[in-house]
């Protein structure tokens, strides 16, 4: 879906989504069922509304300079090498599924790395994390609910992320976040902004919608409100 994005925003052409995809977060969270094709053509019936989307430029790392238009959100760290691991899931696990068994296998490795996180211009988060995700949807990874205040409709970007954490105490966060019970966490920070800047002290895994796009040292997001004409949201 981010590959169409370009030919979208601010153009006034309308989206249609059908989730036929591996993960569907961003139908998921509309209400449209994984696989159900029937229903997302009906409700293409409905009246066209507007959702925000969001452009990602990359400060440092690999593809510096670069940008990205994204629907969803992107994620740094634990959750995008879980993107990763992924691609070496069972076959037979798809969705939700193939998320948790990677989600499990990254626990092996986890790290943590000093990260700054600045929402409209101030500092939010400073110090040792595993992940940071902004977001424009409120779900990722084929059901987390990793941002369960986002709203497409608001005008805003939401950005999280972790304090220092053990395998362990990420296990039970990971326990909240599916169902979306974790914001009032003490290990997790939030805040809800039109800006975020995440850098890194290391390169970090970056994904962007879902898709790897190498490690990085900073990226730069901002919010693009109404700029995506949705038909069936």
């Amino acid at each position: 879906m981010a590959a169409l994005l370009p030919a979208l925003v601010g153009t006034g052409r309308p989206l249609g989504i059908v989730p036929l995809g591996s993960g569907n977060d961003f139908a998921g969270m509309l209400g449209l069922r994984a696989g159900d094709f029937a229903s997302a053509l009906d409700r293409l019936t409905f009246a066209p509304r507007r959702v925000d989307a969001l452009r990602a430029t990359i400060l440092a790392g690999e593809g510096a300079g670069s940008s990205h238009l994204l629907l969803n959100g992107l994620g740094m760290g634990f959750d995008a090498q879980v993107t990763a691991l992924m691609l070496h899931a069972p076959a037979r696990l798809s969705g939700f599924g193939r998320y948790a068994w990677a989600a499990l296998a990254a626990l092996r490795d986890l790290t943590l790395t000093p990260v700054t996180v600045e929402v409209d211009g101030r500092v939010r988060y400073a110090g040792p994390s595993c992940l940071a995700a902004v977001m424009n949807g409120t779900r990722y990874g084929g059901g987390f609910r990793i941002s369960p205040a986002s709203d497409a409709r608001d005008g805003l970007l939401n950005a999280l992320a972790s304090g220092p954490v053990t395998r362990a105490q990420l296990l039970a966060l990971m326990g909240r976040v599916l169902p979306g019970r974790h914001l009032g966490h003490p290990r997790v920070h939030h805040a809800a902004g039109h800006a975020a800047t995440v850098t890194w002290a290391r390169p970090t895994y970056l994904h962007l919608d879902g898709d790897l796009a190498g490690r990085v040292l900073g990226v730069r997001v901002e919010v693009l409100p109404g700029a995506v004409t949705l038909l069936n949201g």
